[in-house]
């Protein structure tokens, strides 16, 4: 959502979120314009940076011989919306102060009394177990409930944090700066502290030599000897955790902690950017839509869920309100008045209304990357085409919310930009059958665990007929 908007998986709007900020101030037409169009030139740098990685991403997968782990099929991006309202709605009720209460209260009146009275008793005791109180004090009573059951256990509860709702956004918090300091570093610092190192005269040796680390927790199907399950089949383990990076990536993620402290210590508007841009071209790298069709689905059902959670109920703007987290792009309408230290009345987009179109934009971006390796006389259009589209659609937004005075989810007017043009432009080529019918699904880690499947269906046929 534009103007105040901020969605992410779940896909969340700020829409009101930006009457937070200075209420006495009035930003101008200029003031507005110069914020929206830092954003919006923030917002097309994630997409065009993020679709160029993804298709680089993509190529070498293919050239390793491996699969895309992240990827959507079709009947991921059917399932998307209805998961993302889940995760949504699952939010609202822990941070609104009275929605838990007003739900015990309607079970109570309206489903206790056709219920058996020998169950009552279980109705009570699972109410005593739903977080108390309200606002910032709504926490789970689970601290209490645990010292009782041993003396040791209740001496060291204590120093356990509460589950309240301002602990679960600070943790939150906390690991969006981490994760968005991560994707830095993958990003900007790691390949800058590899460029300077290699200049370095000092032959193939530490810090210039850019070592390897990878760590890997498995656990064995099936039980073996101590010391075998490194060597074990990788049909026998299954991995619980895995990580690898390498020195200079990790020398990057050092030079680029700080803009995680800050940003938890002061909550910057500038530190936020930083992330958030982080956050949005690892997203459109990794997050691969599988085919055409899959990303129109994804794109068509996020409209819908736009519309009604912003519009028909009040869930996107408590949700927004609650989150003090990274995910979205803001930019202050009074810079010029207040100073970029003192300014607080921002202009916003929401992550969602970046990373959705734009894993949409790098599946064409890919599309024209094949059409050209097939023909290499034909000209790069639908990327190109899509981004104006996209560009126009960010307008479109700004001016409505200009016209009527209030905060817009964008995707109602990004996902019929970003469908429409590439559709219209195949047709007047001649290219839509190929464009309808392009698909990558056969490089997803999906269509590896169906080759697995339909070789050990194979097996059994065989082993079937023998016998």
């Amino acid at each position: 959502m534009a103007a105040p908007a901020t969605p992410v998986p779940p896909i969340v709007d700020e829409g009101v979120a930006a009457a937070a900020g200075n209420e006495t101030f009035k930003p101008t037409f200029e003031d507005q314009m110069i914020a929206y169009s830092a954003i919006y030139s923030m917002a097309l740098i994630c997409v065009v940076w993020g679709s160029v990685r993804s298709l680089n991403y993509v190529k070498r997968v293919i050239a390793k011989g491996k699969y895309v782990e992240a990827s959507l099929h079709t009947k991921d991006a059917l399932w998307f919306p209805l998961k993302a309202s889940l995760a949504l709605f699952t939010l609202y009720i822990v941070f609104k102060s009275t929605a838990i209460s007003d739900g015990v209260e309607l079970a109570r009146t309206h489903v206790l009394p056709k219920v058996p009275e020998q169950y009552h008793q279980y109705f009570d005791t699972a109410v005593s177990y739903l977080p108390q109180g309200n606002g910032t004090a709504l926490k789970f009573d689970i601290r209490g409930k645990l010292s009782n059951l041993h003396p040791t256990i209740a001496e060291y509860i204590k120093y356990v944090p509460e589950a309240t709702k301002d602990n679960f956004i600070t943790l939150l918090v906390w690991l969006m700066a981490f994760e968005g300091v991560s994707c830095i570093a993958t990003i900007f610092t790691a390949p800058v502290v590899t460029f300077l190192l290699r200049l370095l005269p000092i032959g193939n040796r530490w810090p210039r030599k850019n070592h390897t680390h990878y760590i890997v927790w498995k656990t064995s199907k099936e039980e073996i000897e101590e010391g075998d399950i490194e060597e074990a089949p990788s049909k026998d383990v299954e991995k619980s955790f895995e990580l690898e990076f390498n020195e200079h990536w990790f020398y990057g993620l050092l030079i680029a902690a700080p803009i995680a402290v800050y940003h938890l210590l002061y909550r910057h508007w500038i530190t936020n950017n930083l992330i958030a841009i982080g956050f949005s071209i690892i997203g459109i790298e990794l997050l691969h839509v599988a085919s055409f069709k899959a990303g129109v689905i994804l794109l068509c059902g996020l409209f819908f869920y736009d519309i009604f959670w912003v519009f028909g109920t009040d869930v996107m703007t408590t949700v927004a309100k609650s989150v003090n987290a990274p995910i979205l792009l803001m930019f202050p309408q009074d810079l010029i008045a207040h100073g970029w230290r003192e300014a607080s009345k921002h202009g916003m987009l929401g992550l969602g209304d970046i990373v959705i179109p734009g894993i949409f934009i790098a599946l064409l971006r890919r599309f024209d990357a094949q059409v050209f390796e097939k023909t290499p006389t034909k000209s790069r259009y639908y990327f190109i085409a899509t981004m104006t589209a996209y560009v126009l659609g960010l307008f479109a937004t700004i001016a409505v919310m200009h016209v009527f005075k209030a905060a817009q989810p964008a995707l109602l007017y990004l996902v019929p930009a970003c469908i429409s043009v590439p559709v219209l432009l195949s047709l007047i080529r001649g290219e839509f059958t190929e464009l309808w019918n392009y698909s990558e699904e056969k490089i997803s880690e999906k269509a590896k665990a169906e080759k697995k499947e339909k070789k050990k269906e194979d097996k059994k046929t065989k082993s079937h007929k023998k016998d």
